[in-house]
Formats: C-alpha cells, sequence, structure tokens
C-alpha cells in the first residue's frame, strides 16, 4: 500500500511543478508581449502614438553573422 502512496504523491508533485512552470513562461510571455507592444507604439497602452521609424537592412553592408 505504501508503493502506490507514493506513486500518487510523485504524480502530484510532477504536476504541481509543471504547472508552477506554466504559470512562469506564461508570466514571461506576457511581459515580453507588453514589452513587444511598446516598442511598436501601440495606442491602447497609453503611448502618444508616433510612430517609430524601421530600419531596412543594407544589403551593401557585411552581414555581422558571418
Amino acid at each position: 500500500m505504501r508503493y502506490v502512496d507514493a506513486g500518487y504523491a510523485i504524480a502530484l508533485v510532477a504536476l504541481a511543478l509543471y504547472a508552477l512552470s506554466l504559470l512562469a513562461r506564461r508570466r514571461r510571455l506576457e511581459r515580453a508581449a507588453g514589452r513587444g507592444l511598446d516598442a511598436t507604439g501601440d495606442t491602447s497602452r497609453g503611448t502618444t502614438g508616433e510612430h517609430e521609424t524601421v530600419r531596412v537592412h543594407d544589403s551593401s553592408a557585411p552581414d555581422p553573422r558571418r
């Protein structure tokens, strides 16, 4: 009987840890999405609505990844 109880305890702990990891991931994604919307000039979050200049990749410049 102790082995069955231990199995249930391990399963419940594993599920709890998984749930905590999902919550942490959700919070990180929400923060990242919030920062992304602020950078694009989203007016629903209280920014002025001015658009930032978008830089186009210059093909004559050397690629830093090479």
